[in-house]
């Protein structure tokens, strides 16, 4: 269904405080502290519960379509398929969808193609499994229906969101569900868990460990499909809420507190760490003294103030007290207790090259309304405004550390899942997943390791290999056809020629109805 622009000052005066409290909050991870219907949206076929993820057994409980499904049947016809799990190229094949599932992957001679099904004609292409964004903040007043028919046409076929409020969600199933939006499956926390005061609008400030407790038990009864933690809790609230997230069969994933080391966040079963957050602090030698400064400062009169400054004073001193050593035998204990790193090394690049005015210049930019884009000027952001260039070359020096980081903790086998960061400076909707991928190949990762980390680790993060990660007879009907062999160059990803989405196929002039409309949403005629 097509899209209509909503007026521009519609659009500005409603959503343009929601926009930037959604930035501030997403990008606070790479940006000093400040001194002073979550579930599933998406799938309309169940996916099997399993038992040690209830956010998949929420995708199946709270389903809705990605988009009303036509129940035409699909055959993809003379394809290479790609055995995302091992690598393996397989020519000749024949894909026939029925509903929401694959139904047939066979030898394009013994292919049984339905009667009427659409056909879409592979020759010379590769067809992958749907591409996951493992952390977004895509959903919400106003950016719902700019990003997730932008993802959708990209090839994101699953998000993971972040951070939101249940009636948010609900909302989007319910636009998913009457056919007035395409969007991709959608796994969503509630609001942020924070300690108090809490760092950004939105989230909850905890005050104690019993209330980190109450917390997850409201977070879990609204519906929430994990845990989303955050930087201010204390040792005993993030404890309290790692033990009680257990009992609720939640995950919990989010940021390491600035309190609480990398170490004792995996012991606990932390599920996943983005962002990097804290690991370059644990992999310095200098880990544990500056921890204690930190906690000194916490504890003064003056509190998150007086870490604030400690942080900032800090930011030279990690850099330069890299241990490769210390770093490796992290890795090794994250690998053990199969704790997932979400990088987001795109959004991690952008923000220590925020100075950058060639940014400004980006095409990408035109399906960013500028209500939303002003706030990634750093000239119009408290926490950037200040900043000196040789804070700036302070901040190319980290993300450099950031880089090897990721590569030593590849090189270890901990677990990786590509995440973009959608909503913060410079990430477009999409379009950054297939940059973060290419990211990971520039840190080391194989094309095949890198494009595992968007469709074969999801499913296994999620506990659902049974529906997702791979195109085969049986597995929901999440599917993207390229250009291009992606395992020959990661780049390919971007060359997409089709997508299906939950068994809506999203063909050439489909795509580009949705990345048109998306323009016409982000730039609408002023009245």
């Amino acid at each position: 269904m097509a899209l209509q622009p909503v007026p521009f000052a519609q659009h500005h005066r409603r959503h343009a405080r929601r926009a930037a409290l959604i930035v501030l909050a997403a990008v606070a991870v790479v940006a000093p502290v400040p001194a002073s219907g979550a579930g599933v949206a998406g799938a309309s076929s169940p996916v099997r519960p399993t038992t040690s993820m209830v956010a998949l057994a929420q995708v199946s409980q709270q389903a809705a379509a990605t988009a009303k499904a036509d129940t035409t049947p699909i055959a993809i016809v003379h394809a290479t398929v790609v055995d995302a799990s091992n690598g393996r190229l397989t020519p000749g094949q024949t894909i026939v969808v029925r509903g929401t599932r694959i139904v047939a992957v066979t030898n394009d001679a013994a292919a049984a193609i339905p009667p009427g099904a659409r056909l879409v004609d592979a020759t010379g292409k590769f067809v992958i499994p749907g591409l996951w964004d493992m952390h977004v903040h895509a959903v919400g007043p106003g950016i719902d229906r700019l990003f997730l028919p932008i993802l959708a046409a990209n090839g994101i076929t699953g998000v993971r969101d972040m951070w939101g409020r249940f009636a948010w969600f609900d909302s989007a199933r319910a636009q998913v569900a009457r056919g007035a939006l395409v969007a991709p499956r959608i796994v969503g926390s509630g609001h942020i868990l924070d300690g108090s005061p809490a760092i950004w609008p939105g989230s909850t400030g905890v005050k104690d460990a019993d209330e980190a407790r109450r917390m997850v038990d409201s977070l879990a009864a609204g519906g929430a499909a994990f845990i989303k933690v955050y930087s201010r809790l204390t040792p005993d609230e993030f404890r309290a809420a790692a033990q009680q997230a257990k009992r609720r069969a939640l995950p919990f994933a989010g940021h390491v507190p600035s309190l609480v080391s990398v170490a004792e966040a995996s012991d606990l079963g932390m599920k996943s760490i983005e962002h990097l957050q804290m690991l370059t602090n644990a992999c310095s030698r200098d880990e544990d003294a500056m921890r204690a400064e930190y906690t000194a400062a916490f504890a003064s009169a003056k509190g998150w103030d007086s870490a604030g400054v400690v942080s900032r004073a800090q930011a030279r001193r990690v850099v330069d007290t890299f241990d490769p050593a210390r770093c490796r035998a992290l890795a090794q204990r994250l690998k053990r207790n199969d704790t997932w790193m979400v990088p987001t090394m795109t959004v991690l690049r952008s923000i220590a090259f925020l100075d950058d005015t060639t940014l400004a210049a980006d095409p990408r930019l035109a399906y960013i309304p500028r209500w939303f884009s002003g706030s990634w000027n750093p000239k119009n952001d408290f926490r950037f405004r200040m900043l000196t260039p040789a804070d700036w070359a302070l901040r190319r020096e980290a993300f450099a550390l950031q880089q090897r980081i990721v590569t030593l903790l590849h090189e270890q086998g901990v677990p990786f899942l590509a995440g973009t960061d959608l909503s913060n400076p410079f990430i477009f909707p999409g379009f950054s997943l297939h940059e973060e991928l290419r990211n990971l190949v520039a840190a080391g990762f194989t094309p095949l390791q890198a494009l595992q980390a968007a469709t074969v680790n999801p499913a296994r993060y999620f506990a659902a290999t049974d529906s997702l990660g791979a195109v085969a007879a049986g597995k929901l009907a999440d599917l993207v056809v390229l250009d291009g062999n992606p395992l020959a160059d990661i780049a390919n990803t971007e060359r997409v020629h089709a997508v299906v989405l939950n068994g809506l196929l999203l063909d050439a002039p489909a795509r580009q109805r949705l990345l048109e409309n998306g323009k016409a949403l982000a730039s609408p005629p002023r009245p």
